[in-house]
């Protein structure tokens, strides 16, 4: 109990944010997940009837896949997660020993002496809460009285203590939404990031101080102040250990000159950049090169089931692009060759300058060009030989149906990046949460939802893929009943006519376009209105860059989406 007291006094100022709703809790139990199952298997005892019934779920255990409207979440151990009353959920597990625990509650405005039933509380976001998992034991506790029991079978005491640790957990959870606001705040840090990200994009060219100064509105004495508080480097320190790391890099994989190998990286002078090197590695570049000349190998599993041996530390990787192009660059990761044909659609085509194109598909005889060490291609193609592509690197299959963060996990693991994919994650996490805190009065959490995309004469309904998504696994919009039989289906999207666009219609339509079509497809509103049956004020119009789910692309999207909500028409 001491321990509990001091969390209270500690977020007292979190749970302040939840004081203008009355909480009434109805259950609480804790179970086993050893298969994907219903939730109505694990609590037989809720009335079904009672449909305003919010219900938080705290991972105890890893492993645990949750099914909310049937998009899939994983939750890690200490996660926490609301689901509202028009939700519908099932959780699987890899572990059979994984457990939840489930608190099931009743909200209610509170007006003088009358409590209002609230439908869809304004309380969190439904978007996982990662927990440190201590806070979580130190808040649930051990008594063995609490485990496999309902609400409904607890003394008054027990219940009275049950309801103020769901306070106490739904006050971290608030905690963290105060601490999302907070970095919001700090505007100047934001912006010495923004430099730092566009010193890593841009080390090659001829940046200064100066330059990078003005970049973030600074004077140049206040933000190399700033910078190196942030970084704990001055900014030229910082730049040239970008420019040596990459030179690793390039000579491990080249026999380039040094005077034009260092150009490519951004040193004027071959002799500036040899001394900066050996003082930073303690070698020469060429003593450098041939210690790392033997590479070390190690062995995958791809989706094939195959066995990959690939070489540790490769540099020289040549992707199709499709799911993995956004995330091997998110991870710093620039591949020498890429599917790049729809380089001038999307929003990072700034980054894929030095990226050489292969073609539509994984073009073996475009590939051997590039010499690669390692191929890494997001689906294989039946027509593809997979033979002639290992015989010029080894090979790897990613895992077509792998969602955003499986992905990016399953490469970073793949190149020994995993910390900086968990850091990603966590930081996409944050703003999602703050995203639907800032979106609170545009829409509810539970609406349906409709994505169509326009490509010249041609009209597509979208499945859960591109933009769409974001919206049903971040924004907590559910699909339309026509457009989850195509996700039940597997279908990433279908073609059709526009009078077909109402049979798909949800609560809210986002129609994507190239920024040429959005002005006739605009002008055109009231008949696309009058013949699809679509809701006046409910459509949004959007680029069609943003119909991609990359992580740079999906990270950026949450920056535009709270003034794509503000506007009726774009």
């Amino acid at each position: 109990m001491i321990m509990i007291m001091r969390i209270i006094i500690i977020f007292g100022e979190s749970l302040m944010n939840l004081a203008p709703l009355y909480i009434r809790l109805q259950h609480y139990d804790r179970f086993q997940v050893d298969q994907r199952m219903p939730v109505s298997s694990h609590n037989e005892e809720i009335n079904c009837n009672e449909t305003n019934l919010c219900t938080l779920l705290i991972a105890l255990s890893h492993g645990i896949r949750l099914y909310v409207d049937k998009i899939a979440i994983d939750l890690r151990q200490g996660s926490c997660i609301l689901v509202l009353p028009v939700q519908h959920y099932s959780v699987e597990s890899s572990n059979g020993e994984a457990q939840l625990a489930r608190f099931s509650f009743e909200t209610f405005e509170v007006e003088g002496l009358i409590l209002n039933p609230v439908a869809h509380p304004p309380l969190l976001c439904g978007y996982p809460y990662s927990l440190l998992f201590s806070q979580v034991k130190q808040v649930l506790g051990n008594e063995s009285w609490m485990r496999n029991r309902f609400c409904s079978s607890l003394s008054t005491s027990e219940m009275a203590m049950m309801q103020g640790r769901l306070q106490l957990i739904l006050g971290l959870m608030a905690q963290l939404d105060q601490q999302a606001t907070h970095l919001q705040s700090e505007e100047k840090i934001k912006m010495i990031q923004y430099t730092v990200h566009y010193m890593e994009q841009h080390y090659d060219e001829d940046l200064t101080v100066e330059q990078l100064a003005n970049m973030a509105g600074m004077v140049r004495w206040q933000y190399s102040q700033q910078f190196k508080t942030l970084t704990g480097q001055k900014p030229t320190d910082y730049l040239v250990h970008l420019r040596i790391k990459q030179a690793k890099k390039l000579l491990c994989n080249s026999t380039e000159p040094l005077s034009k190998l260092s150009r490519q990286i951004g040193f004027k002078d071959e002799y500036y950049f040899s001394r900066c090197f050996r003082k930073l590695t303690g070698n020469t570049p060429r003593e450098y090169a041939n210690i790392h000349l033997h590479t070390q190998q190690r062995t995958v599993i791809d989706s094939l089931g195959r066995k990959v041996h690939v070489p540790k530390n490769a540099t020289r990787i040549v992707t199709d692009g499709k799911y993995t192009l956004g995330e091997l660059l998110v991870l710093g990761i620039s591949p020498i060759g890429a599917a790049i044909s729809m380089k001038d659609n999307v929003i990072y085509h700034n980054k894929l300058r030095n990226i050489q194109n292969i073609g539509y598909w994984a073009d073996p005889d475009k590939i051997a060009q590039l010499q690669p060490e390692l191929l890494l291609l997001s689906y294989f193609h039946p027509e593809q030989d997979l033979q002639k592509l290992d015989a010029i690197a080894p090979t790897v299959i990613l895992n077509s149906k792998f969602r955003l963060f499986e992905r990016l996990r399953y490469i970073a693991k793949l190149f020994e990046r995993s910390k900086a994919a968990e850091k990603w994650i966590t930081t996409y996490e944050d703003k999602v949460r703050l995203v639907r805190r800032q979106l609170a009065n545009a829409y509810v959490a539970g609406e349906t939802a409709a994505v169509y995309l326009k490509l010249g004469a041609k009209l597509y309904v979208m499945g859960h893929s591109g933009f769409a998504a974001t919206l049903y696994e971040s924004l907590g919009f559910r699909p339309s009943a026509k457009v989850m039989h195509l996700i039940e289906q597997g279908q990433s999207w279908i073609e059709i006519q526009q009078h077909q666009m109402n049979h798909f219609a949800g609560d809210r339509n986002f129609i994507l376009a190239s920024p040429l079509e959005l002005q006739t497809v605009v002008a055109h509103r009231p008949q696309i209105e009058a013949i699809a049956e679509l809701t006046p004020g409910k459509i949004h119009f959007m680029d069609a860059t943003w119909n991609y789910e990359d992580p740079i692309t999906r990270g950026r999207l949450l920056e535009v989406l709270p003034y794509i909500f503000k506007k009726k028409i774009m």
